[in-house]
């Protein structure tokens, strides 16, 4: 797989569904807690943070194949750096990456997006982008990425 495939394949598999499901813990937060900008906004970083993580988890195995068939340095560390399987202090380093972030939507989101539209239809449009997203990913490069690989031969 080259890189520029690789690249194209992370973008849609990993940084946009990880900018939108960003997007689903601002957009959350804030229709749930109508006065969001006071300290309860740490509860829901920590939340953001642990949801998000729980994101990474799910796109592990694809993001180890993109990191092995990488060659160039800048993109092998930045997919690196979200692999969940090292050190205790990359996985801390993660979440207290994922808490700010968290937080950061949720302050976005609550200045940016109207409380009416946040309460209406921004969870479906986010959900449409994700699943465009993924599915764009999958479409490209399924057969490198999955586990089962056909036989040869037959």
């Amino acid at each position: 797989m080259s890189n520029k495939k690789i690249a194209v394949i992370y973008l849609f598999f990993f940084i946009i569904p990880y900018i939108v499901c960003l997007g689903v813990v601002g957009i959350a937060y804030n229709a749930l807690v109508l006065h969001a900008l006071t300290w309860r906004v740490i509860a829901g970083g920590v939340v953001g943070a642990f949801g998000m993580f729980a994101v990474k988890v799910i796109a592990q195995r694809p993001v180890l194949i993109m990191y092995r068939s990488s060659t160039k340095k800048p993109l092998k560390e930045l997919i690196n750096f979200f692999i969940l399987e090292r050190k205790r202090t990359t996985i801390g380093l993660n979440l207290i990456v994922d808490f700010l972030l968290s937080i950061a939507s949720i302050y976005i989101v609550a200045k940016l997006i109207p409380l009416s539209t946040i309460i209406g239809s921004a969870i479906g449009w986010l959900v449409l982008i994700l699943v465009v997203s993924l599915t764009l990913a999958s479409y490209l490069e399924f057969e490198s990425l999955s586990i089962y690989s056909s036989k040869k031969g037959k």
